[in-house]
């Protein structure tokens, strides 16, 4: 019995059960390639010995022919006179015949040399010619001759059975051989045969509709049905999926149940907003006011309290602007720290003036248990009539521009939206078309800020691209960098400032040049030889180069940005890591990837002398860079204060606007020759005594 169950367990598994049948049919393949090749060679054996054998009889048939026409060329001979010379060349070929049976293994004479009837044939011969020629007639010679022809016609009868019985008994041998190599392949390949429809009955008995049973439960569930049954399994490796089908199952199901909330605050969601929005819009009538709630600095909240508490306050602000508005509105929670509001406005102006008792209504404490927190919001405000609340998405991204707008007041208010923030939303995507032009228009220019050194006298400088528009002014990067990657502008910028940077570089011997580059541009093809050829066509050799890549990249998940990297730093370009310390994403690419510097980000920098927890902050992130052999740059120096500290911290390198805002190409080695002349080193002494 435990036999039996131990045998159903192991073929229970769908893996042992096709391994097994395909294990045993290449066995019996192995064992019908054996057969066959064994049956071939006794085959061969067996035919070789026939060819032997018919050639022997053949051999045979034909002694026995020379020996019957001797005989009658003697019976001839006795009658007539003449005819020696036929009798001797019958003597010959019959000699010859009696060589080739010997040399083919045929025993000819079972008896003493007396008894041979051959020996001797000269002699027969001559005696047959003396009867020819009348010398000796005497009946006793004559009689002596023809008994010595019958016994060579009864020893030439004798030798030809016995050859064709070898060759029967050859050709016996012969049928027997290729009739149990038939036998033989018949068997193993029935045997083969077997266990293949046996494989196959279980394949599609067992194994296929198992796997139908189970795809149709996939299905179902991929198209949400989530109360479909999912059945037990006797295969090991489905009835373990199915098992956590049905455990999915029930969680999708649990989750289904809360689709339309927020878990830790069980205010509506999204997704219920717009349901229950549409809804709304499509059997009322009049206006109605789409609002969008932002909590300000809500990430001070989650730091300070954690984000219990966080989401604790939430719950608490949509509950107090729910009991403001009333049970004919739609409050949820969007977002982290965001609200969407759907209020009728009948009876009611517009929303602006209900958004302002919103702004009032939040700033009354909040109480979190043994603490009173006090918070603000911003709003934005979106009216519109019922007919046009077709697009719900469209209506919030109208409010999310109204939201920004309120951020960029100061916070702590309401903005109405109007068409001039949708205009400024089209003027990005202007930038977008005009940046184009700037190539050919020759608006775009480079600028190099300089980079101090504190551990040694190499001097260096960052290029920075600038735009001035001919309507707009100065563009900053930090609005058409992001344009020229929305328009695929983005490779064609990078290659005009590498170039660009390049040839100004080319000017300054001995110095080093940072260049910023964009995640678009690693993941281009041929980014690599390209920037390679343009060092080549400008002299510089790669170790000049400090190619700079943000957090942003996330390396860890762009395999082609990480080979890139790789290939560029073998080439012997030096790559830096900007904005270090800003979060997770830093500390995993630093795992990801050796970098040869990082560059603190300024939020670092700003608050040194201000806050003492960022001095401990700033002095992690250097010893982690310089526990990995990175040098470290510390941007942001706008004031004498922070270079004492920063440099006690560990920072290699600074680099600010106190010592110089980024320059023209032509100012580069100008500036330097005063860093040189100890201009710049008295400013940072004095900075140093500042701080002493």
């Amino acid at each position: 019995m435990n036999q039996k169950s131990k045998f159903g367990r192991m073929f229970a598994s769908l893996e042992t059960r096709l391994i097994s049948a395909l294990a045993l049919i290449a066995t019996l393949t192995l064992v019908l390639q054996f057969v066959t090749q064994h049956e071939a060679y006794a085959l061969k054996e067996q035919t070789d010995a026939l060819i032997h054998a018919s050639a022997v009889a053949e051999n045979a048939d034909q002694f026995s022919a020379a020996v019957d026409k001797l005989r009658m060329a003697t019976n001839r001979g006795l009658a007539a006179r003449g005819g020696s010379d036929e009798l001797t060349d019958l003597a010959i070929g019959l000699d010859d015949q009696l060589g080739r049976l010997r040399s083919s293994g045929m025993t000819i004479y079972g008896s003493s040399q007396a008894d041979n009837p051959f020996a001797d044939l000269d002699r027969h011969i001559a005696e047959i010619v003396a009867i020819q020629n009348g010398r000796e007639a005497g009946s006793g010679l004559i009689a002596r001759v023809e008994a010595r022809n019958a016994a060579m016609v009864a020893y030439a009868g004798n030798i030809v059975s016995r050859a064709h019985a070898q060759r029967q008994e050859a050709a016996a041998g012969f049928v027997a051989s290729v009739s149990r190599w038939q036998l033989l392949v018949i068997a193993t390949g029935l045997v083969t045969m077997l266990v293949v429809l046996l494989a196959l009955f279980d394949i599609m008995r067992n194994i296929l509709p198992s796997m139908r049973r189970m795809h149709g439960a996939l299905q179902a569930l991929a198209n949400g049905d989530l109360d479909v049954t999912i059945e037990e399994f006797r295969l090991k490796e489905l009835k373990a999926l199915s098992n956590s089908l049905e455990t999915f199952r029930r969680n999708a199901k649990a989750v289904k149940n809360l689709a339309f909330s927020d878990p830790a605050t069980g205010m509506p969601n999204r997704r219920a907003f717009q349901e229950r929005v549409g809804k709304l819009t499509a059997v009322g009538a009049g206006s109605f006011a789409f609002m969008v709630i932002d909590i300000d600095r809500f990430k001070h909240i989650n730091d300070d309290y954690g984000h219990a508490a966080g989401d604790e306050l939430v719950g608490l602000i949509g509950g107090r602007v729910k009991a403001l508005l009333g049970d004919e509105c739609v409050v949820a929670r969007v977002g982290g720290d965001e609200f969407a509001v759907c209020l009728p406005l009948a009876g009611r102006d517009n929303g602006i003036a209900v958004a302002s008792d919103i702004v009032d209504a939040v700033r009354q404490p909040f109480s979190l248990g043994e603490y009173a927190v006090v918070v603000t919001v911003s709003m934005g405000v979106v009216d519109i009539d019922a007919v046009d609340c077709e697009d719900i998405d469209d209506v919030l991204r109208k409010a999310d521009m109204a939201l920004y707008a309120s951020k960029k007041n100061g916070r702590n208010c309401a903005t109405a939206f109007d068409q001039t923030m949708a205009q400024e939303r089209a003027v990005d995507r202007a930038l977008e078309k005009d940046l184009e032009l700037a190539f050919e228009r020759d608006q775009l220019r480079m600028v190099y800020q300089p980079i101090h050194s504190m551990v040694d006298d190499v001097r260096e400088v960052e290029a920075l691209v600038r735009w001035r528009h001919p309507e707009l002014g100065d563009v900053p990067p930090s609005t058409f960098i992001p344009a020229a990657e929305r328009s695929g502008l983005m490779v064609r910028l990078g290659e005009w400032i590498i170039r660009r940077a390049l040839a100004d570089f080319a000017q300054w011997p001995d110095m080093h040049l940072s260049l910023n580059l964009s995640p678009v541009q690693l993941q281009h093809e041929g980014f690599s030889g390209f920037l390679l050829q343009c060092c080549r066509d400008s002299g510089i050799p790669p170790h000049r180069l400090f190619l700079e890549v943000t957090e942003s990249l996330s390396i860890e998940r762009n395999t082609r940005a990480l080979l890139t990297l790789n290939l560029l730093r073998t080439l012997g370009f030096r790559i830096a890591l900007d904005d270090f310390g800003t979060g997770y994403s830093s500390l995993s690419m630093v795992k990801s990837f050796k970098f040869d510097r990082m560059k603190l980000d300024r939020s670092l920098v700003m608050d040194l002398g201000q806050d003492p927890a960022s001095v401990a902050v700033l002095e992690a992130a250097v010893t982690m860079a310089r526990h990995v052999g990175a040098e470290v740059v510390a941007e942001g120096i706008s004031e004498a204060h922070l270079i004492g500290a920063t440099r006690s911290a560990g920072c290699t390198h600074l680099q600010g606007y106190y010592y110089s805002k980024p320059i023209e190409a032509g100012e580069v080695l100008g500036y330097f020759a005063n860093v040189d002349d100890g201009a710049t080193n008295d400013q940072a002494e004095e900075g140093l005594a500042q701080v002493a």
